[in-house]
């Protein structure tokens, strides 16, 4: 080998040389870059899920003094809408291989029974002592909940807290000094101390209690690759794949892949692809757009992200944020089970956050009865003290996880309320009655 061809093997090798360091700096840099994005996510994710316990212990301290249907109704709308929030940014963090199903539970379980008390005072009862007693066990659980996420807050702020799983770690203070907690452990103990939460008499219609059964949709669908979710994922937040870090998978009901991208948190299910939920952390601002104008915004991404024949049943507001509830439409019948909620921004119309648990866990293709009575012999099993405005069809669910087929019917009482009324198609019995309540949030059912 001649002095130059050395000069040029040197050259080339040491060029090579440099141009690895360079790209093992830019990867370590990179994975550095998406660790820090993920655990600025799941601080924020922290953050707001102690903000919300903290204002449902708060609310639910008002709830047992309350006594006019007002208060009550302002009082549930604001329970309802955080513990929405509480699951959202639950969801949004890691928590392993633990499943939190009484922590969900107890969240399903606060909005709802505020939400029947609502009602009974709305007809004119009263709170009975006994209720005002369920309401004194649900703060009390309520309390201990946020106290143990401060904790795991304080820990976060002290820096002694991980968001990746490890083994062998206690969450307590003496522990905390000498051991970093992950939150995951963490997690874990908050859910043991739920685990003797007792099971309300009153669990809610259209309630989303679902944490325990399998996915009706999912159980036949195939797995998809975590590459094939991560395109999914790209695709819904119409960006390219090389933006979005993945997080982590979970085996959760149902399992999903999840992915990061800035204050964005998207989740995509392992069989099928289907988007469960979408999280964006976003301060409120200046509210420009209607209802009307968020309802059109959810409905496009819905459609967007696969989700079609959806109708928007009802709309509520709260901190710059309006949460459109669409239902599934099968042969002209609104099948309530299949719930998707969606938020939008009121300042740009920017989608927030989606959730899909509901429709996962009961969408099918269902087998309707032919109806055994007519629309006109469901409103004249309707109260006489009622008047039926329109009606539609419409699939709710049964307490004991059913389904039944009935005529929605839109009726007013004497004093201008607005009532659905539930027919039964089959058996012409009355299957539920709802109260419709008009805020500036929004109408809600109750």
């Amino acid at each position: 080998m001649n002095r130059r061809k050395k000069i040029r093997l040197i050259s080339f090798a040491a060029a090579f040389a440099v141009s690895c360091i360079a790209w093992g700096i830019t990867a370590t840099v990179s994975a550095k870059k998406y660790k820090n994005e993920v655990n600025i996510s799941q601080q924020r994710a922290l953050i707001r899920l102690c903000e919300y316990l903290d204002n449902i212990e708060t609310d639910l301290t008002k709830s047992m003094y309350a006594e006019s249907p007002r208060m009550l109704a302002s009082l549930s709308d604001d329970l309802n809408t955080r513990a929405a929030g509480a699951k959202t940014s639950l969801s949004a963090l890691s928590t392993g291989d633990t499943q939190l199903y009484n922590i969900y539970k107890f969240l399903s379980q606060v909005g709802a029974y505020t939400a029947s008390l609502n009602a009974k005072a709305a007809a004119g009862g009263s709170v009975t002592a006994e209720e005002r007693e369920t309401l004194k066990t649900l703060l009390s659980y309520a309390n201990s909940l946020s106290k143990q996420f401060s904790f795991i807050s304080e820990l976060l702020e002290s820096r002694y807290l991980s968001f990746e799983e490890m083994k062998d770690t206690l969450i307590s203070a003496d522990k905390a000094s000498e051991n970093m907690v992950s939150f995951p452990s963490a997690a874990s103990d908050a859910e043991e101390s739920m685990t003797d939460m007792p099971s309300l008499i009153y669990d809610g219609p259209f309630s989303d209690n679902i944490f325990t059964r399998e996915s009706a949709l999912l159980k036949n669908e195939k797995e998809i690759s975590r590459e094939a979710a991560k395109e999914k994922a790209a695709q819904i937040l119409k960006t390219e794949e090389k933006y979005i870090a993945f997080k982590e998978k979970t085996n959760g009901k149902p399992a999903v892949y999840t992915f990061l991208k800035g204050n964005t948190t998207v989740a995509v299910t392992v069989k099928g692809g289907y988007l469960a939920y979408m999280l964006t952390e976003q301060v409120p601002g200046e509210e420009k757009l209607t209802n009307a104008d968020c309802v059109e915004k959810a409905s496009a991404f819905l459609y967007d992200c696969g989700y079609k024949d959806m109708m928007s049943t009802y709309v509520s507001v709260f901190d710059g944020v309006c949460t459109v509830n669409f239902a599934y439409m099968q042969d002209n019948y609104i099948c309530y089970p299949d719930l998707i909620k969606v938020g939008v921004s009121l300042t740009d119309g920017s989608i927030l956050s989606l959730d899909a648990s509901d429709f996962l866990m009961n969408h099918t293709k269902r087998d309707i009865p032919a109806p055994q009575i007519s629309y006109a012999q469901a409103c004249e099993a309707a109260a006489d003290t009622l008047t039926v405005k329109k009606g539609y069809n419409a699939v709710i669910p049964t307490d004991a996880g059913g389904e039944k087929f009935t005529y929605e019917l839109v009726c007013e009482d004497a004093d201008g309320r607005n009532i659905l009324v539930y027919i039964d198609t089959v058996s012409g019995e009355e299957d539920d009655i709802l109260i419709l309540l008009y805020a500036d949030g929004g109408t809600l059912t109750k």
